[in-house]
């Protein structure tokens, strides 16, 4: 089939570990918590389009602000707020001088096994994000601050009280996010997990070209019960996950790929680029020729 002969796009985006660092394999464990300013500070206030493979990042800003750059869009921002960056999100910042936080950085693998049991957490970070801090604004900033100081020495209990630490800021977090959408409260049990079972699918799957008949049997239920805790869950259908990772993949490759428009569909599983064409300009509001001409302008 012709999406089998996608030929290898060159990557211009830098991948760290940490920014600055080689990139290198994390441990399913790792998690690390420093100030914002350790980084920003000596690189000028100005930190450019990078990614990191399997780490996710919350900013927890307590003073200053500036602008985020994800997504091929800029987005800005003001403390007090977090930024939500997913694990693979090409981002960069302009930050505000002397802005004041902490980043909590942490492996996916944490992100997925909380999710499994809360599948908001999941959504939380489904996409690059600024959220404003109203009520528990302090919490997030003591929470952060006691991560950073844990990352020096070897105290008794360490990674037990860095563990628990993070999960408190990741729902603290959590609650952010739906008090800045409207929203409240959250989802429970049986219907949580199979949504989490699905977007691991979807990660694993997502350039197979699957339909939501094909994941509902993986999933081992009937597509039924799947768009019943979808919609449980996250209040959409599981189509319109699926169709939201797939975008954010395409978006990805048109900004920092050099594959052409017919490769990038292909390479995630479209076998008609007419079809994904439509798919694109549907959901964008332009073609993916004319996404990739602004971005570049």
């Amino acid at each position: 089939m012709l999406h089998r002969m996608v030929r290898k796009a060159r990557n211009p985006v830098p991948r760290f570990f940490l920014y600055g660092e080689a990139e290198a394999k994390a441990d399913e464990h790792f998690i690390h918590a420093e100030t914002l300013e350790r980084r920003s500070q000596p690189n000028g206030w100005q930190i450019q389009p990078h990614a990191h493979a399997d780490l996710n990042h919350v900013f927890v800003i307590s003073s200053g602000g500036g602008e985020l750059l994800a997504g091929g869009e800029r987005e800005s921002f003001t403390a007090p707020c977090l930024l939500l960056i997913p694990a693979g999100e090409v981002h960069g910042f302009s930050w505000d001088a002397a802005s004041q936080g902490h980043v909590v950085t942490f492996v996916d693998p944490i992100l997925r096994g909380l999710a499994r049991r809360e599948a908001g957490l999941a959504d939380l970070f489904s996409n690059a994000a600024a959220v404003p801090l109203n009520e528990g604004g302090a919490d997030c900033l003591r929470l952060a601050r006691l991560l950073e100081g844990e990352m020096t020495g070897g105290r008794v209990g360490r990674s037990l009280l860095v563990e628990a630490a993070l999960t408190a800021l990741l729902v603290h977090a959590w609650r952010a996010a739906r008090l800045s959408a409207g929203g409240s409260g959250g989802a429970r049990g049986p219907r949580a997990a199979l949504v989490a079972r699905y977007r691991d699918l979807i990660e694993a799957h997502c350039r197979a070209g699957w339909g939501i008949a094909r994941f509902a049997e993986e999933l081992g239920v009937t597509p039924g019960r799947l768009r019943a805790a979808c919609m449980a869950v996250t209040g959409h259908p599981p189509i319109d996950l699926l169709h939201d990772r797939l975008l954010a993949e395409a978006k990805r490759s048109l900004l920092y790929s050099d594959l052409g428009v017919a490769e990038v569909a292909f390479d995630l599983g479209f076998t008609d680029p007419a079809y994904f064409n439509r798919f694109f300009t549907s959901r964008v509001g332009c073609s993916p020729g004319r996404f990739r001409q602004g971005a570049a302008g």
